[in-house]
């Protein structure tokens, strides 16, 4: 592949990556505020296929962003193997001034980040579905 044709293959993966997060983040909103408005007061069952479809589609995205990150480590490669790029191969991996961070790649690091942050709304909406006491509020 060529340089142009490798950055809009980047290009095109960073922007459904973007398009996935959007899609979690209405996602994860229309849960809470159902989970507020009528989940809290139903029953048991309907808390669990409510929850059942979230993990769903939840695992859905990040099926999708599994696929986008490894289409993204292969661009990377290809990049690297360009005889005379333009734009320098470490400059489309990590744009930015610091590369390392205790020796962990900054953007393996965000990466990282970004899958704890899904991780970590999905258990506290498991947490408030099945055992937050909304009663006492």
């Amino acid at each position: 592949m060529t340089e142009s044709e490798l950055l809009q293959a980047l290009y095109a993966s960073t922007q459904t990556i973007i398009s996935l997060y959007g899609m979690f983040v209405t996602i994860a909103s229309a849960y809470i505020a159902g989970l507020f408005l009528f989940l809290k007061d139903a029953p048991l069952l309907l808390r669990l296929l409510a929850f059942m479809l979230l993990s769903v589609s939840l695992a859905f995205l990040g099926g999708a962003a599994a696929v986008q990150q490894g289409a993204q480590e292969a661009i990377f490669e290809a990049w690297l193997k360009l005889p005379n790029p333009a734009i320098a191969a470490s400059v489309i991996i990590s744009p930015f001034p610091v590369k390392e961070i205790y020796g962990v790649s900054v953007r393996a690091i965000g990466v990282a980040l970004g899958w704890a942050a899904a991780a970590s709304v999905y258990v506290a909406l498991a947490f408030m579905t099945f055992l937050y006491d909304w009663k006492s509020r």
